[in-house]
This record gives structure tokens, C-alpha cells and sequence, in this order.
């Protein structure tokens, strides 16, 4: 069936939720060539709505994953690269229908990753664009095939650069996941580890502590610095910190041995205590 504007919009408007008739209203509103930006944005709008109440079972991700909708939301993304508002919603409708790795690499295949990686360079000193496109980023980076990908297209700097943009929680977050995700992707890569990581791991070691000293509080956010900076630090946190064993540590929570049997890799939470830099009498 083919839908005109008018009948699309009313369509994706009126649905209470994300039915196979919703969804192809949406398709056809964000395909349609009389489509304006209001328009594109009034969809968008409806449709993260509809993703996040309720929450999508995984009949309706795969519903939403085997359709048109991730072509038409690279389509979307790339038409619209300077319309803020519309790039946001685009970023949000993809990162709540890529709740699988089955739709991340659906969303790949379609061309999400070279989009959301064209959004970083275009607006590389927005802080609001990065954080949507590491929450974006890090989705679709579920899919193994499309991390090794990143890898190649050169995401892991555009990341660091983000990272060195702002010290905000969630670009801070969203970033060392990344990270995370495209070096444990390329686990077998023996040419990443030898030659393509030479001249980034030192920034991502930097990233990875500035983050720790700037969130000691974060328990979520340690975990994923800890989990990064776990590839490109031998050993790291494996070994007990003398220093801080004997009192005092000047690295604090930058120190890349461990503050304490909690501390150690595989530990359950961080044992920093007063900034990581002095150890509790009690213990």
C-alpha cells in the first residue's frame, strides 16, 4: 500500500503503539519526497515515543530490524547532517530500535556506522552532537563485524577526540565503551595491536585515567575506564600498588596497580577511599 503524506503522518500520529502499520507510516513519512523538516521531526518525535513507552519486546525490534526503517534512517541522517534536532531524534530512534546485536548489525549493514562517523567530524566541537553519536556509536558497536569496521574507518580517534572535547559523565561514559568495545573486537587483529594502536594507546591510557580522576565517585564509569585501559596497560590492576599498601599513593585513582584486594582485576567495585590516594587505617 502506498501512503501519501497526509495519510503517513496521520498514521504514525494516531498509533497508541508500534504496530507493523505504525511503522510502515513511519517508513513512508521519512521516504516521502514532499516530506519538510517538520514533518521528519514531528515523525522522529512520535516514533522515539513509541520506542520507550513501553519499552519494544524483541518481536518488535526484529519487526522494526528486517523492514525498511534503517535505510531510511541512514537516508534520513545523511539528508539532514545539519539539522541538529532531526540528527538527535535520528541518533535516538536507531539507538532504541538496536536493543539486539541482530538489529545493531541490521542498522549496520544499512550504513549507521559511516553516518553516525560523518555526524562526529561535522560537528566535532558540539558536545551535545558527540554525546548522541557515542550513545549511537556505542549500540552498534554490539555488532562485532561493525567494531572491527570502526576500526578501519577510524573511529577510535574521532572518539579520543570527543573524549578531549568535554569531561562530561556521558561522553565520558559512552566514549571508553566505544573504546572498549572496538579493542575487544579486534582481540585477533595482531596487525591493530602492532602497528595501527602504536600511536593511540598512549592517548587512550591518558583518556582512560583522566576519566577515573574526574568520576571517582562512578562506579559504573571506573569499570568501563578499568575495562579499557585494561588493553592497553600490561597487567594492569593485577598487582597490588606498594605505595598505597604502605599509606600513600600520589597517583591516587590515576595508579595503575591495584588499591586494595577490591581493587584487583576481577574485583566487585572500586576500594579508592578519600580520592584513591590514602589507605584507610581500618584496613
Amino acid at each position: 500500500m502506498t501512503f501519501s503524506l497526509k495519510m503517513a503522518m496521520k498514521g504514525i500520529q494516531d498509533a497508541a503503539s508500534l504496530s507493523e502499520h505504525a511503522l510502515r507510516c513511519a517508513i513512508a513519512v521519512l521516504d516521502h519526497q514532499e516530506a519538510k523538516a517538520d514533518d521528519i521531526e514531528d515523525c522522529l518525535l512520535k516514533f522515539n515515543r513509541l520506542l520507550s513507552n513501553p519499552v519494544p519486546s524483541s518481536k518488535v525490534i526484529d519487526m522494526i530490524a528486517s523492514s525498511n526503517f534503517p535505510s531510511s534512517i541512514v537516508r534520513v541522517m545523511r539528508r539532514h547532517k545539519e539539522n541538529l534536532p532531526i540528527l538527535a531524534l535520528a541518533c535516538q530512534c536507531v539507538a532504541g530500535s538496536a536493543s539486539t546485536t541482530d538489529a545493531a548489525t541490521s542498522f549496520a549493514r544499512a550504513g549507521v556506522l559511516d553516518e553516525v562517523l560523518n555526524v562526529m567530524d561535522s560537528h566535532k566541537t558540539h558536545g551535545g552532537v558527540q554525546n548522541v553519536a557515542l550513545f549511537l556509536l556505542r549500540t552498534i558497536l554490539k555488532d562485532g563485524t561493525a567494531a572491527r569496521q570502526a576500526v578501519q574507518n577510524g573511529a577510535i580517534a574521532r572518539v579520543l577526540a570527543a573524549l578531549n572535547l568535554s569531561m562530561g559523565r556521558e561522553i565520558q561514559y559512552g566514549g571508553l565503551v566505544s573504546l572498549r568495545q572496538m579493542m575487544d573486537a579486534s582481540r585477533q587483529n595482531r596487525y591493530f595491536w602492532q602497528e595501527s594502536l602504536k600511536t593511540q594507546r598512549a592517548q587512550i591510557q591518558e583518556a582512560g585515567l583522566q576519566a577515573k580522576a574526574h568520576h571517582q565517585s562512578d562506579a559504573a564509569l571506573c569499570e568501563a575506564a578499568d575495562d579499557t585501559l585494561a588493553f592497553v596497560i600490561p597487567r594492569f590492576k593485577e598487582v597490588p600498588c606498594w605505595h598505597w599498601q604502605s599509606g600513600w599513593c600520589k597517583m591516587g585513582p590515576k595508579c595503575t596497580y591495584a588499591h586494595g584486594q577490591e581493587d584487583l582485576r576481577g574485583g566487585h567495585g572500586k576500594a579508592y577511599g578519600k580520592g584513591g590516594y590514602r589507605r584507610n587505617a581500618a584496613e
